[in-house]
């Protein structure tokens, strides 16, 4: 199955409705929601995802499921538009950078790669600023 723009597109504008209807309710109630994690291809952990990152072509030209790639100001344009998540840390030990909410309580792990691009490998709920960010690592299992 490959995914293509369009497809894009309405997911993550379905998932940006959801979310934001959702916001003002998980952030008003759920300050104490544990860290939950996705790997951004179900029965691929995101161990296996980071690895494969750096050969994936961009998700424009897929021919089958893989992780969301596209050039870095695309990823960055959407996670802070779409989710208002802020860069949090880059781990140069795992090569990911970790972009978290603390609005929506939303995170995401981010693979850049050096050609201009980057993969989401995961996401996850539960985010805020003042926890050890080890923890969505952890989560992720990336740690």
């Amino acid at each position: 199955m490959s995914i293509n723009a369009k497809t894009l597109a309405a997911a993550l504008a379905a998932g940006t409705f959801i979310l934001g209807g959702a916001a003002p309710a998980l952030a008003a109630s759920r300050a104490d929601q544990p860290v939950q994690s996705w790997s951004a291809m179900d029965g691929t952990d995101a161990r296996t995802l980071l690895r494969q990152a750096q050969d994936l072509p961009v998700s424009d030209l897929a021919v089958e499921d893989q992780p969301y790639c596209a050039a870095n100001a695309e990823i960055h344009y959407t996670l802070e538009h779409d989710f208002d998540e802020n860069r949090i840390e880059t781990d140069a030990q795992a090569g990911t950078e970790l972009w978290g909410s603390d609005s929506m309580g939303t995170w995401t792990m981010v693979a850049p790669r050096e050609d201009g691009t980057s993969c989401i490998i995961a996401s996850g709920i539960g985010f805020d600023e003042a926890r050890d960010t080890r923890l969505y690592y952890a989560s992720a299992g990336l740690d």
